[in-house]
């Protein structure tokens, strides 16, 4: 991903995006049909979560001041242009003629008032916590300026998603954006329609509806796709792949994606607040044998919190190597040889999760722990952890903005009155390990926060507080009607989707 220079005008208006095409009819097309494991959350300003499939949808209606595209490089969105002149602020230029889904201008003060309300309560604050103020000029002119020299503010705004400025409250009006759609209709735990918006500043969805069914059982949602009934599935069977990869019309796109799933241990009561039984954890889980039974040997054993491709990934870091025997003597030491303790995960949130918790819970039976399996819906568990209601639960992080301060800022920083630690559901609260993380923050150059960020997780590492399990491998089923080029996170964009010649 590339880098901006301190001091530079470093966006440029794209060839043919200045300014705005006048509202036009999106072309007419069969809905594209996106058969889904789970919903959404809700939609911002009341998105509920910072899930990433929650973010996705919501992708496909909200703009930002600038986009990631498919390769995880920035590119102008509803800014034009912009430039930093000194270390703590960026200004912002906007495309002229920009209009809401509704049909209302668009202007900076929207946008502004978009950012504040983001980082003073939005389910995604901590993309924004080195903001200090955000200011709009005039109606095409917006600064920024962040608490401290912050090298991956750009990194951060795509999500810092664009309301009107009478809407940024959360439950102030139903979701309006200026994204390629607008939301048609939403059936809770059933489907979510989205309808093109003739006021998208870009080119208009080749699919002028799209529908994203509900679709809990994965066998359904291939089904669905072989039948016709769905064009798109999500989250299809890693044990599947080999079969669809061979069946004519159909299109497998697999790949070992961003999201690193990892056991959370809550740190601040009893019992893992004990770091003996916390390392025992780690050295009874045999990720190899884990990503065997669970995941057919599709996944790569995590070694750390991020995947080889995300800036601060320490190739050096080894698979933790099980080791029973040490794993019972830190149990004797500690006093609890029959540790027992309910272990939390969604049944619906990540590939196989279900699978992966049994798997985990095996392991840690078959040493003689007593574990009790609890894996419920995601909209149960997401308040569960964040109530601080589970002692141990499985969870994953995509950085998506390729960086490691995504995960390390969200989950693992304190929380305790600052902007930082959203996610952070083992009640962490490490001086040190906040430190690197601010350190990382106010590096001056891109080497010097890789490194601060390197420096980061190896401390994360010694804490044993979210140990590492597997990096997820991502597979989406493609029907005849469709042709897709995804982005590396494989996150479903509509917009993007094409009909197949």
């Amino acid at each position: 991903m590339g880098r901006v220079a301190p001091r530079a005008i470093v966006g440029l208006v794209m060839a043919g995006l200045l300014g705005c095409a006048a509202p036009r009819e999106a072309k007419p097309a069969t809905p594209l049909r996106l058969a889904v494991r789970a919903d959404v959350a809700g939609f911002f300003p009341d998105a509920g979560v910072n899930e990433a499939f929650t973010v996705q949808v919501n992708d496909a209606l909200f703009d930002t001041l600038v986009r990631f595209d498919r390769r995880l490089h920035l590119q102008p969105a509803l800014a034009a242009r912009w430039e930093n002149p000194d270390d703590h602020t960026y200004r912002f230029e906007l495309r002229p003629g920009m209009r809401f889904s509704d049909g209302r201008p668009l202007t900076a003060h929207d946008v502004a008032a978009s950012l504040e309300a983001n980082r003073r309560g939005w389910v995604t604050r901590d993309y924004l916590q080195a903001v200090d103020s955000v200011r709009a000029i005039d109606d095409l002119h917006l600064e920024v300026r962040t608490r401290v020299p912050y090298l991956a503010l750009l990194t951060r705004l795509p999500w810092g998603f664009v309301v009107p400025a009478d809407a940024a409250a959360p439950g102030s009006r139903p979701a309006v954006g200026s994204g390629p759609y607008r939301l048609a209709g939403w059936d809770r735990g059933r489907e979510i329609r989205l309808s093109a918006n003739p006021h998208w500043r870009g080119a208009a969805p080749e699919f002028s509806e799209a529908v994203y069914r509900i679709v809990p059982g994965a066998q359904e949602r291939v089904r669905q796709v072989e039948r016709g009934e769905a064009d798109v599935a999500d989250q299809v069977p890693l044990e599947e792949v080999a079969r669809l990869e061979r069946a004519p019309g159909l299109r497998v796109i697999r790949r070992a994606g961003l999201r690193v799933l990892f056991l959370t241990l809550r740190v601040d009561r009893p019992p893992f607040s004990d770091p003996r039984l916390r390392e025992a954890l780690d050295r009874l889980i045999d990720r190899r044998e884990l990503t065997r039974r669970a995941l057919g040997g599709l996944a790569e054993p995590a070694t750390q919190l991020v995947p080889p491709a995300i800036v601060g990934y320490d190739p050096a870091a080894p698979v933790t190597t099980p080791d029973r025997d040490e794993a019972l003597r830190l149990l004797r030491a500690a006093g609890a040889e029959r540790l027992a303790f309910r272990l939390d995960g969604p049944n619906n949130r990540y590939v196989n999760d279900r699978e992966i918790l049994a798997e985990l819970a095996r392991q840690f039976t078959a040493a003689g722990l007593q574990v009790e399996l609890d894996t419920i819906d995601k909209r149960q568990f997401f308040p569960l952890i964040e109530s601080g209601g589970s002692v141990a639960h499985l969870m994953g992080y995509s950085c998506e903005s390729g960086d490691a301060g995504d995960v390390l800022g969200s989950v693992l920083h304190s929380a305790q009155g600052g902007p930082l630690g959203s996610l952070n559901s083992a009640g962490l609260s490490d001086p040190e390990l906040d430190r690197l993380i601010d350190a990382a923050d106010t590096a001056r150059t891109d080497d010097a926060r890789a490194a601060a960020l390197r420096a980061a997780l190896r401390h994360a590492a010694s804490l044993r507080v979210a140990l590492p399990l597997v990096i997820q491998t991502e597979a989406v089923l493609l029907g005849p009607r469709v042709e897709w080029d995804p982005p590396l996170n494989l996150a479903l964009r509509p917009h993007e989707m094409k009909r197949r010649p």
